[in-house]
């Protein structure tokens, strides 16, 4: 929000359905986005309509999901895609976006040694902006804005911290949908 200024009216692109994602949908409906949001699993994409995604792809099913957001947008790209899948993403994302858009690199899922047709960003005018923490006056208004709007992280698991092996287990087996929680008593 801070650092792609979302507008009501535009287009995002999420991927994925881990909680940092289901976090951006949330956000991004929340000012009147129209989201598109990817998946490899059905299920979890029926899950994320749900809760108000506009448009759903598997990236199982259609590998050369850029080109669908292409046609889901009428040929224009979305304006924003939030990106945490890294070096296998990436390409995908440039073909997503629209002339002038912004890819938000929030996360390397998948690495972090892509091999990217750079020649898209400098003709396309294509902003990639890396996202970590931001300032404390972000945080702030992140805060009010969870609050005003009554946004609730989706929680999937909540794992004692005993159990923390099989809690990063199940991070890794991908089915999880949200946040996956350790409690520590």
């Amino acid at each position: 929000m801070t650092e792609g200024r979302l507008k009501a009216g535009e287009k995002v692109l999420v991927q994925g359905t881990g909680g940092v994602s289901l976090f951006a949908l949330q956000f991004a409906k929340s000012l009147g986005a129209h989201v598109i949001i990817t998946s490899s699993s059905d299920k979890k994409l029926a899950r994320a309509k749900e809760m108000g995604a506009d448009e759903t792809i598997n990236y199982i099913k259609n590998p050369q999901w850029g080109r669908l957001v292409k046609e889901l947008t009428s040929g224009a790209g979305v304006d924003h895609v939030i990106e945490v899948g890294g070096a296998t993403t990436l390409e995908q994302s440039l073909r997503a976006v629209r002339t002038g858009g912004t890819i938000s690199m929030i996360g390397v899922l998948s690495g972090s040694d892509p091999k990217i047709p750079l020649g898209q960003v400098v003709t396309r005018h294509v902003r990639l902006q890396g996202i970590t923490v931001g300032s404390r006056e972000d945080f702030e208004s992140m805060v009010a804005h969870i609050a005003n709007r009554k946004i609730r992280p989706v929680v999937d698991k909540i794992f004692p911290f005993e159990a923390l092996r099989s809690a990063m287990e199940y991070l890794a087996s991908g089915e999880h949908f949200g946040k996956i929680c350790i409690r520590h008593v």
